[in-house]
């Protein structure tokens, strides 16, 4: 009994051994399958398909004066899943590299960007705001962006996982050329120097959104624009110490929406060159007892007055282009030069020369520019463009091309057996209403020129032509002439333009051949403005000189004021000096320099300087 159930236990143990080994075989074979059934063609993919940078502290509030703000990049990065399996996870690095340098990866920019679950085909972009690394040489750089997904056990399969954006990045631009002041908001400019926008400044509804306050300023403005709020007496940039302040530059600026544009009160020897100004509710520059400053390559657009200029004197603006409901506006009893020199060169509306201003209404599509005729230099109109009477625009722009009045072509002369001398046809008709009549060339035949039979018998005048081509019914006999010089043909030569400058000279200085130290002497000098503008006022120096190189080792024996050297007018000057009684005893030119205060704008100074013929000797008496 007892070998009976130990038996029928070991029986039953082997049977259930049996059957779990059977089953498991079939559980393995099944899962087995089920797993090849499962298996995708390919797992999931992360790849980066797009990566942009730009540097911008557009959302940085005020920034004071002369504060560097931390450069910052605005980086966007597009990832997308090309696989058919989600992405449990990865990570994106930004780093700098060399130009020229791009295998070597460089200093890592802001922290890891993270992130998890990115659908098979599901595209996802991020915009990451970063400082750019102090520490690094200046130079250019490229922004590099690598994925890393070893930690999420995804393997790539594109090789999508590097991406180097190609506009370059340079450490440093924010804070502007070296020895410049970076400008990011509005402010008041005390001290010299240079000054350069940054990015476009919005002034809101301030009065005066920058204001100049000292000389040897210079704004460049980089391109940027200046935004204001038309408040009544709003301004861009406001130069009104009433200090007398010179030598201030603003270029490269645009002004949009103020009152004014820029505000000039008495401010001297200063430039405004590049700048546009649009919508200005008022006007676009205004000068208010402001000499000498020199305004060029502006556009003033849809203003009520594009240039506004009162109680100033000795002011050059040419090659504007100029499209507002009044174009200037300006004292009729104070002088201002609109135009430069004819130059050759490409003006503000593409013409090939260079002299005065583009005047256009509103639309820029009529006004003076627009449809007057260029006859002596290709895009320079043949009428000035008055604006009163002593402000003209003795050159001003014009879209039309050169026109030039064509000469009639004489017919062939019959052949004749005389050999008298050959006569010429005179019209009623006036030589000057001719020749306005010539300005598209002359197409048709000329009247054949008769010959002269007899000098005591002229024969009978030909029909004359009318204008309209019918002959004319009672004209007169026409007289022969018989000594054809006694009409010459002009010889046409070369146009002689007056500068636009005043241009003081000195022609001629005298004085005694000898003197002793301690007299008093007489110095005689005669000066000459060549220019075409007047020299209201201006300081002359005189001094003995052994050289004729006027420096600290001359003797200066005075100065004086000479007023009202008109354009093309000279005077002669004579003051008393008493002779130094420390002086050596050598011989000594006598010497004048004029505008030494620099009052009277000049395009050419080399003749300022005038020395007398001999030396003056100094004697022992």
């Amino acid at each position: 009994m007892k070998t009976w159930h130990k038996y029928r236990f070991r029986v039953i143990g082997v049977t259930l051994l049996f059957m779990l080994l059977i089953a498991g075989s079939f559980v393995g074979t099944v899962l087995a399958s089920n797993g090849e059934e499962k298996t995708p063609e390919s797992g999931p993919d992360v790849a980066i398909i797009d990566a942009t940078v730009k540097m911008d502290i557009s959302e940085m509030g005020e920034i004071p004066l002369g504060t560097i703000p931390d450069e910052r990049m605005i980086i966007t990065i597009t990832v997308k899943n090309t696989g058919n399996r989600e992405a449990p996870g990865y990570k994106l690095k930004a780093f700098l590299v060399r130009v020229g340098r791009e295998d070597e990866i460089g200093a890592q920019i802001g922290g890891d960007i993270t992130d998890i679950r990115l659908g098979a085909g599901e595209t996802r972009t991020y915009t990451k705001s970063w400082a750019m690394p102090t520490h690094l040489k200046k130079g250019e750089y490229r922004v590099m962006i690598a994925l890393d997904t070893s930690n999420y056990f995804v393997k790539p399969d594109t090789g999508s996982n590097r991406i180097i954006i190609q506009d370059p990045i340079f450490p440093g631009q924010m804070a502007g050329p070296e020895g410049s002041i970076p400008v990011y908001s509005p402010g008041k400019l005390f001290q010299p120097g240079y000054y350069i926008l940054k990015r476009d400044i919005e002034g809101g509804k301030k009065t005066s959104i920058f204001e100049i306050n000292a000389s040897g300023i210079t704004i460049d403005g980089g391109g940027n624009t200046i935004r204001g709020v038309s408040t009544g007496y709003s301004s861009g940039i406001d130069i009104s110490t009433g200090a007398g302040l010179r030598d201030i530059v603003i270029k490269n600026v645009a002004f949009e929406g103020m009152d004014v544009g820029i505000w000039m009160y008495k401010t001297s020897n200063s430039v405004i060159s590049d700048c546009t100004f649009r919508n200005t509710s008022n006007m676009g520059l205004r000068l208010d007892q402001s000499n000498q400053n020199q305004i060029y390559n502006n556009i003033l657009d849809t203003g009520a007055i594009g240039i506004g200029v009162f109680q100033s004197v000795g002011n050059v603006i040419y090659n504007n282009l100029l499209k507002n409901k009044h174009n200037a506006v300006v004292n009729e009893d104070q002088k201002n030069m609109w135009n430069t020199d004819l130059r050759a060169g490409t003006n503000i509306i593409g013409g090939s020369m260079i002299g005065g201003n583009a005047w256009f209404d509103e639309s820029g599509e009529e006004g003076f520019s627009a449809s007057a005729q260029a006859f002596s230099h290709e895009g320079i109109s043949a009428s000035p463009y008055p604006l009163n009477a002593h402000n003209i625009d003795l050159y001003p722009l014009t879209l039309s091309q050169l026109k030039m009045a064509a000469a009639p072509v004489p017919a062939e002369t019959p052949e004749q057996e005389s050999s008298e001398p050959v006569t010429e046809i005179v019209t009623d008709e006036p030589l000057e209403e001719q020749e306005e009549e010539q300005v598209e060339p002359i197409t048709q035949e000329a009247p054949a020129i008769p010959i002269e039979e007899d000098a005591s018998e002229p024969s009978p005048a030909q029909d004359t032509p009318s204008e309209n081509g019918r002959q004319a019914e009672d004209a007169e006999p026409v007289p022969s002439i018989p000594e054809p010089e006694t009409r010459p043909e002009p010889e046409p030569g070369p146009p002689v333009f007056l500068s636009p400058y005043a241009d003081i000279g000195v022609k001629d200085v005298t004085g005694p051949e000898s003197s002793c130290p301690g007299a008093e002497f007489t110095l005689s000098a005669t000066i000459e403005n060549s220019g075409g503008y007047d020299a209201d006022s201006f300081q002359v120096r005189f001094y003995l000189s052994e050289d004729k190189k006027i420096d600290g080792n001359d003797i200066f024996l005075g100065e004086r004021t000479v007023n009202n050297l008109l354009s093309g007018t000279e005077q002669t000057i004579t003051e008393s000096f008493v002779i130094p009684k420390s002086i050596g005893l050598k011989n000594y030119y006598l010497a004048l320099v004029t505008n030494t205060d620099n009052s009277v704008y000049e395009e050419n100074k080399e003749n300022n300087t005038g020395y007398s013929f001999f030396r003056m000797t100094i004697l022992d008496c």
